[in-house]
């Protein structure tokens, strides 16, 4: 079975990973070694992604609801809310984080998702993340019972969210959201999430726009442009001046 690797968007992040490999096997330890040293290993990126995220946290910290991760991948993201609800929110076992994903990469692609592109998985099952679902699934299990109070703290749902998320809502009409995090890319998944969440977006709630003005993934921005001036809203967008992703946030 093919092995699908997790994918860095940067030149310099491939520079960085590859070098750090290097050192790994001249100095090689313990899993436990890299995990609880994570600002000595981590890239520069990867450690402002995390503060991005933690900032955007922040805002909904007060906020009732859950935590939706659209395009969960590997679980960086997913599992980011997942430790920050537990350490800033430990007893509140009702307010969840719920992923959405394939994992099994792009069902399909738009006109509005522009050309082809191979070299960064922009092509039908590109992203794909399935060779690593069944650690996931386990990894997902081991942080649920490592909470203050032991918990499913956060699940995931399979599948084209295109057709699993309008049912999923229907299965819980009451589920708000105080934060609808956007790392699906492309344009039709989207236009979905938007149409079907951003009325159970609860006021103060964020939502994040992972590509937004993103020139090789437009799809996820056309998405927005439409459903705001469909809608009528006129909220403003905002960005982190200090961190690349995500490319857009705002508040509700």
């Amino acid at each position: 079975m093919a092995t699908d690797t997790f994918y860095y968007p940067s030149g310099g992040e491939s520079v960085f990973f590859s070098k750090l490999d290097e050192l790994a096997k001249r100095w090689p330890h313990e899993i436990r070694h890299y995990l609880d040293l994570f600002p000595v290993y981590a890239s520069r990126r990867s450690f402002i992604r995390q503060l991005a995220h933690y900032e955007l946290f922040k805002l909904t910290v007060d906020l009732p609801g859950h935590y939706a991760d659209f395009g969960v991948y590997f679980g960086k993201s997913f599992f980011s809310w997942h430790k920050f609800l537990e350490t800033f929110t430990p007893t509140a076992t009702h307010k969840k984080v719920i992923g959405f994903d394939t994992f099994d990469g792009f069902p399909t692609l738009a006109n509005e998702d522009g050309v082809v592109d191979p070299n960064i998985q922009k092509e039908v099952g590109g992203l794909s993340s399935g060779s690593f679902l069944e650690e996931f699934q386990a990894l997902l299990k081991l942080h649920n019972e490592d909470g203050v109070i032991p918990s499913n703290r956060g699940s995931i749902v399979k599948g084209d969210i295109c057709t699993t998320l309008p049912r999923w809502l229907e299965e819980n009409p009451e589920a708000r959201f105080c934060l609808l995090n956007l790392d699906v890319d492309i344009y039709e998944p989207t236009r979905i999430i938007l149409e079907q969440c951003w009325d159970r977006l609860v006021p103060g709630g964020v939502l994040i726009l992972d590509e937004y003005a993103t020139s090789k993934w437009p799809g996820e921005t056309l998405a927005w442009d439409e459903f705001a001036r469909n809608r009528k809203i006129d909220k403003p967008l905002s960005r982190f001046p200090w961190a690349n992703a995500p490319g857009a946030w705002l508040v509700k």
